[in-house]
């Protein structure tokens, strides 16, 4: 496993990075109205640019913050009076209004802030970057408990060799009692291997034992289903559609493909000819999602109307598959049979979970 972790990286790094002919902007997107988060990405952006040609400039970008103007300006200027000021003259704060009455159906987004003098292109390109942030993180996640049986069944699938429980703490953002409760129930099941190693990873498990985690995955997430009164949304349009906007930076690269299009692509030899609807996998706020992919969905209401898309609140903090080309990312297996269980597949969920099965027993340590 890598030494540093992938939310200590997020929170380290810039979020974005914007070229332009003049120089770059680097970019810490920030949706709270905390002032100390505000100071904690003002200071790393000014430790980031030391690192910068003289040309580049950063930016705090804040999203559906209740923070004044006034207030923020004050936090730059104190962050100004005790940092080297050819460094401090770089580092910028933007508010993002949100869209206008006139352009909400566009998600055009009206900024005020320190920084005046980027150029005119540099805003469509935030715009479209602050609209996947307004849909990013407010989707339902699930159960602490699970997010961490989730991420040991993709160390198994993904070949990762054995983490720490502060590992498992860190990656599943859970406290250390919650770890530690799921890894003492899972050493009671029999389901965890003694390698001998420092660190904790999940036994080749049955067909039988895929197939019960999956229907706790399916029982424990939270879904909204969709519907299209048109009849016109089909998957795989819905798809593209998905792929697309992920391409131009206006859905989050987070917002995965499951289902029986994402089991395949896991599990090419799955019997199942047509898809009945979408699945995706999200950490983002399922309405807004919903809206981008097809504006003409509505929430499901009644039992006899056909689902068309299903919004799984999940994220996957192991890491994702990449699709084919440019495709969307897939969600992770344990998230498509319990797609297929949910649908009702159930001999081709056992087949998918036979197919696991094999991976997890083939297992050999990384190189």
């Amino acid at each position: 496993m890598p030494s540093r972790d992938p939310g200590r990286a997020a929170q380290d790094d810039a979020d974005a990075r914007w070229q332009g002919s003049g120089g770059a902007v680097l970019v810490k997107f920030k949706k709270t109205h905390s002032m100390r988060d505000v100071r904690h990405a003002l200071l790393t952006l000014a430790y980031l640019i030391r690192r910068e040609p003289p040309s580049t400039t950063a930016v705090c970008v804040l999203v559906g913050s209740r923070l004044s103007d006034n207030r923020l300006r004050e936090e730059l200027q104190q962050l100004r009076q005790v940092i080297h000021p050819e460094i401090a003259s770089r580092v910028h704060y933007l508010v993002g209004k949100g869209p206008s009455a006139k352009d909400s159906s566009r998600n055009i987004v009206a900024f005020s802030g320190s920084l005046t003098d980027a150029p005119a292109d540099f805003y469509p390109w935030l715009e479209s970057r602050v609209a996947a942030e307004r849909v990013r993180g407010h989707g339902p996640q699930l159960p602490p408990r699970q997010g961490v049986i989730a991420a040991l069944a993709q160390l198994r699938l993904r070949n990762l060799a054995p983490v720490t429980v502060k590992h498992l703490q860190e990656v599943c953002d859970v406290s250390y009692p919650t770890a530690a409760a799921v890894l003492k129930e899972l050493t009671h099941k029999g389901w965890l291997e003694d390698t001998g190693e420092r660190g904790v990873r999940l036994r080749p498990l049955t067909v039988g034992e895929w197939m019960e985690l999956a229907r706790d995955h399916a029982r424990l997430r939270k879904a909204q289903l969709f519907t299209d009164p048109t009849g016109q949304s089909t998957p795989e349009r819905m798809a593209r559609r998905l792929a697309r906007l992920q391409a131009s930076k206006k859905l989050p690269r987070s917002v995965r493909v499951g289902g029986v299009l994402g089991a395949a692509g896991h599990f090419p030899a799955l019997d199942i000819t047509d898809a009945p609807r979408l699945d995706i996998s999200v950490d983002a706020e399922p309405a807004r999602v919903a809206a981008l992919l097809d504006a003409g969905l509505q929430p499901k209401n009644r039992p006899e109307q056909r689902v068309a898309l299903a919004v799984h609140g999940t994220r996957e903090p192991l890491g994702d598959e990449q699709g084919p080309g440019s495709e969307p990312r897939l969600a992770s297996e344990l998230e498509c049979l319990a797609d297929l269980i949910e649908m009702g597949y159930a001999r081709e969920a056992s087949e998918m979970a036979r197919h696991m099965e094999s991976i997890s027993k083939a297992w050999r340590p990384a190189s």
